[in-house]
């Protein structure tokens, strides 16, 4: 992620915060000893913020430690969650037991994520779609399956999705969500690295994902000669499971429920 992208990340987040907090630039300025001059380019990106000016603006704000250890991290700043430490083994141990609750979900597809974006844990639904993915993509290696991949490989998701750029910039602003932890943010920038330029990475992304804790999205996925309104649906796990994810794929309408679940139910036939 280019230093430019990330000041503009923190002046929007910055932003954000005050604005929630219902101050104006001025008392904000004079709460954290900073000039407005200074203020103002600190939300505009023009420049970039010292560790002690975060931590000022985070205590006059009244943040919790988590956004102002995000914050320190836009900032490019080491966060207090590296002093951290936890057993990753233990975490999928535990997060595995959650396999019952995947498969009650069937037909329609229901997975885990992990911190470096492979699926952990899926149901048969999502088998047999990320088998289709591999049908459609042959040279995407299929285990462990990496969602950077498919998400990068612009030739299978216009065969499989009718908008996918749409996804992609709705995947840029739900980084946040899934990733509200700051422990696991790296994790974000790995899958910017490999997203198309074309894509809208700044904007306002980061104002409207701090708002919200969970993410979701309608796709259209392509069925042949129709296409099927389906709504991705994920809601982060919180520490010590950071950066993990439960992704659940649902119908978006009654009206299409029948029909979804027979698509997926032939997808699970097929690849059985």
């Amino acid at each position: 992620m280019r230093a430019e992208l990330l000041s503009s990340e923190f002046g929007n987040l910055l932003r954000h915060w005050r604005r929630t907090r219902g101050v104006s630039q001025l008392e904000l300025a004079n709460r954290a000893s900073l000039s407005t001059r200074h203020l103002s380019f600190l939300e505009t990106g023009r420049c970039g913020p010292s560790r002690g000016t975060v931590l000022q603006l985070g205590r006059a704000l009244d943040l919790p430690r988590a956004e102002t250890d995000r914050l320190l991290l836009l900032a490019g700043h080491a966060g207090d969650w590296t002093r951290l430490s936890v057993d990753s083994e233990r975490v999928r141990e535990q997060l595995g037991k959650l396999a019952p609750l995947l498969a009650a979900h069937d037909p329609f597809p229901a997975l885990i994520t992990d911190p470096d974006w492979c699926v952990a844990w899926h149901n048969r639904g999502a088998r047999a779609l990320f088998s289709k993915v591999c049908e459609l993509a042959p040279h995407l290696a299929s285990e462990p399956l990496d969602l950077r991949q498919i998400l990068a490989d612009e030739k299978c998701l216009n065969s499989l999705l009718a908008n996918r750029d749409e996804l992609l910039a709705e995947v840029v602003m739900g980084l946040y969500q899934l990733e509200p932890d700051p422990a696991s943010f790296g994790n974000a920038r790995s899958l910017l690295a490999v997203l198309p330029s074309s894509i809208d990475r700044a904007g306002d992304a980061v104002e409207r994902a701090s708002c919200a804790s969970a993410w979701q999205h309608e796709v259209r996925l392509r069925a042949g000669a129709r296409t099927l309104p389906i709504e991705v649906f994920s809601v982060p796990f919180a520490r010590p499971a950071s950066g993990f994810a439960l992704v659940l794929l649902r119908p978006a309408d009654e009206t299409s429920r029948a029909e979804t679940a027979a698509y997926f139910t032939e997808l699970i036939e097929r690849f059985a």
